[in-house]
């Protein structure tokens, strides 16, 4: 009988190859130098990875801890370890796997003192950021900022990828505004490091930092790195781009798996000729191809191919599978957006007897789709997670409770002591808190040393003294808890010690027991953490909270997957519905005039379709409602780049859209769900070309000398060409009634629209 492994038989090491397919297993036995596995969607890459990391250990010797394996998620690096262990039989402590910025952490947490980074350091969240932003941009500008802060952290996020310091920038900064990023680009980095604290993009760029300051640093980890392995490398930016180099550069022994026709993050400084390049940049480099599908059928394989062959930059597959041809890809061409998401909820009640809730998904380009069908989802009571909307760990109780435990981490944090100083009220107001303010700017001391000095010095009166010193009483005790290493119970603690049930249900009527669910969840899953680590402490928790990314929480809770298709990226379901396949939504209008852009969105629409097992399911609409207006739209170009032998367009076919409570029209007047919103503005625009000019047409006629003259054609920007029917006021407060032919009547304000005369 086979070994066995928490529950899993364990396979014997002359079995490892035994069911991998040819390319599969060149890519596992490959000796050493750099080997680049170019992975088709749903080829069996995480297998090709963990079977060479097996194969490394058994079959050539190499010690675990001189294997290094990176990855993107929590989730995938769990699943990838998981996988490792089950072959080899035994836990593999020895070996890292994990993300990018998990790796980094651990150096830096090791090292990070060389340059100033001492291992206590906090990791801010876009939350921390934001607020962080807010008093920058407060002092700088005396106001509230014209551009929100998430603007300027986007910016600098960006800077950051692309590894350009504030002096860079400030080199080519001329306007008004670019002078004001660098300044708040440079006083961030001034707190960041004065907080003891990094930020994501910190993470990587630190590490950089150390490794070229300290050569001997680098010397140490890249001598350990005998084997590095590079999940996703489609994904890497310029900084894990340089960490990959640099972790390579003793043994030159670095399998990177990637699929060219994946890469979709370049917003988040993903750069593509990472992996189109890699062959130039790694001399003897050994390429593979992984081109067997194992998750999608046949009929769905052809239609995303087809679309993603359209690009021009590419290494190029062709994907293939023994799996059945199966259904056609359902198109359904919606009348409005409304029809559309009730469509996709009758399809999910016509598919749920096959598929179980939690194998189908529907992906998105915007998250702004999502309003939609999480209302008709809630109507007919089927059960659906969002994901990519707020994170467990970015909830506000949560954050509350962790950020006691972040400062007894590392006391510098401002940041964290500024959101608790007085979470729940305790009495320290405005007034208080600018003299611990004034505290620290005279002595530099961080803010909670600060009220330490402030109440060394009786600086405050009777009452702030009596509740910061409490405050101080409670940090120092959980610093002592921290010692003892119980995280669960600084948690419960404070908790007690702030009554922070009481303050939730004054401060959410109604809602206190459901967010006091979640700091339960927060303390299950320290304990969590603790069973599952042997060497648990205070700041691997923090670390590990921190690092949470959206996809880690799908399948979680159960029912139908919703998310854009950003963060579907590396999941896979039974059923998939892409919805909003529109000009000017998918492709996005702003990657109009870009050919970069528009292949990015190809790759991004080839990336949602094969999610897809099974079944595949096309929708558009017609007419879909923005700021309040119903607009019409053109079908994806996507749409028209798949074969016609392959798509099922059941747009017309009134049968597999069962009727509801108001009916269904396919024809005649009215198309759609009979009421609804298109219909109603079709039916409206049909009326309104065959109605002659109203009574007051006459009564205003000109001529004026705006030249707006009832009778005249113009052409608006949005609308086209039109008749003018009536007009009414005058000046700013003219208002013309203009018979579009395309739009139907409409009310336009000359003055704050480009209309012009005679256009039509």
């Amino acid at each position: 009988m086979a070994p066995r492994f928490d529950g899993v038989a364990v396979i014997p090491r002359h079995d490892l190859l035994a069911h991998l397919n040819d390319a599969q297993r060149e890519a596992v036995t490959h000796g050493g130098g750099p080997l680049l596995v170019l992975a088709g969607a749903g080829s069996g890459k995480t297998r090709v990875i963990t079977h060479r990391i097996a194969h490394l250990i058994l079959e050539r010797g190499v010690d675990p801890s001189h294997i290094v394996a990176v990855t993107f998620t929590n989730k995938a690096a769990a699943e990838m370890r998981e996988r490792v262990e089950r072959l080899l039989g035994e836990p593999v402590f020895g070996s890292w796997i994990g993300t990018f910025h998990s790796l980094c952490v651990r150096i830096l947490r090791r090292d990070g003192s060389r340059i100033g980074v001492e291992s206590g350091f906090n990791i801010y969240d876009t939350d921390d950021q934001r607020a962080l932003l807010n008093r920058i941009l407060k002092s700088e500008t005396g106001e509230e900022a014209a551009q929100p802060p998430r603007s300027f952290l986007s910016r600098i996020s960006r800077a950051k990828n692309a590894m350009q310091s504030p002096d860079e920038l400030e080199r080519r900064a001329f306007s008004p505004e670019r002078k004001l990023l660098v300044r708040v680009y440079r006083r961030y980095q001034e707190a960041l490091r004065h907080s003891n604290a990094v930020d994501f993009d910190d993470l990587l760029l630190r590490a950089i930092e150390l490794f070229h300051g300290h050569p001997d640093v680098l010397e140490r980890y890249a001598a350990r790195c005998e084997q590095l392995l590079v999940d996703e490398y489609q994904d890497t930016n310029r900084p894990q781009y340089l960490l990959i180099r640099a972790l390579s550069s003793k043994h030159g022994n670095v399998t990177v798996v990637g699929d060219e026709d994946q890469c979709i993050y370049r917003f988040r400084g993903a750069e593509l000729r990472n992996i189109l390049g890699f062959e130039s940049d790694h001399d003897g480099t050994h390429a593979i191809r992984l081109e067997q599908n194992y998750r999608s059928t046949g009929a769905i394989l052809r239609a995303a191919g087809a679309v993603v062959a359209n690009n021009v930059k590419r290494k190029g597959k062709t994907l293939w599978t023994e799996n059945p041809h199966g259904e056609k890809v359902a198109l359904f061409r919606a009348p409005d957006d409304r029809t559309e998401a009730a469509w996709i909820a009758s399809r999910v009640r016509g598919l749920e007897h096959d598929h179980g809730h939690d194998q189908m998904a529907v992906l998105y380009r915007t998250n702004a789709q999502s309003r939609l069908l999480e209302e008709i989802f809630h109507h007919e009571r089927i059960p659906f997670q969002i994901v990519g909307s707020v994170r467990f760990y970015a909830r506000k109780e949560v954050k509350d409770v962790l950020a006691y435990l972040r400062l007894v981490a590392n006391p510098a944090d401002d940041v964290a002591f500024r959101r608790v100083i007085n979470t729940p009220q305790r009495g320290i107001g405005s007034t208080t808190l600018a003299t611990l303010e004034r505290v620290a700017g005279t002595t530099g001391l961080p803010l909670l040393r600060a009220a330490e000095q402030a109440l060394e010095e009786h600086l405050l009166g009777k009452r702030p003294t009596t509740m910061l010193a409490g405050f101080l009483e409670l940090i120092a005790d959980l610093g002592q808890r921290a010692e003892e290493g119980s995280i669960p119970e600084m948690l419960e603690r404070v908790v007690q010690a702030t009554d922070y049930e009481a303050f939730l249900d004054k401060a959410y009527p109604g809602l206190g027991s459901e967010r006091m669910e979640n700091v339960r969840s927060l303390i299950s899953a320290a304990v969590e953490y603790a069973e599952e680590c042997d060497d648990a402490t205070l700041l691997g928790f923090l670390d590990r909270s921190a690092l949470v990314a959206d996809a880690d929480s799908v399948g979680r809770e159960p029912g139908v997957t919703m998310m854009t298709v950003h963060c579907a990226k590396g999941l896979e379901f039974e059923v998939v519905f892409l919805a909003g396949l529109e000009e000017n939504l998918f492709p996005h209008a702003m990657s109009a005039g870009s050919d970069d852009d528009i292949e990015e969105e190809r790759r991004l629409c080839y990336v949602a379709m094969t999610r897809a097992g099974q079944r595949l399911l096309l929708s558009s609409a017609r007419f879909r409602r923005v700021q309040g207006v119903l607009m019409p739209n053109r079908a994806s170009r996507f749409i028209g780049e798949i074969p016609e032998d392959v798509i099922d367009d059941v747009s017309s076919a009134a049968s597999s859209f069962p009727t509801g409570e108001r009916g269904m029209g396919w024809g005649g007047d009215e198309w759609g769900p009979r009421g609804s919103s298109a219909a109603r503005v079709a039916t409206q625009r049909r009326r309104q070309r065959q109605a002659p000019p109203g009574p007051r047409a006459a009564a205003a006629a000109g001529p004026h000398e705006d030249g707006f003259d009832v009778g005249a054609t113009v052409r608006h920007p949005r609308f086209g060409g039109g008749q003018i029917l009536d007009r009414e006021g005058s000046g700013k407060r003219l208002k013309l009634t203009i018979q579009f032919a395309d739009y139907g009547r409409k009310k336009i304000l000359p003055a704050y629209t480009q209309l012009s005369v005679g256009g039509a």
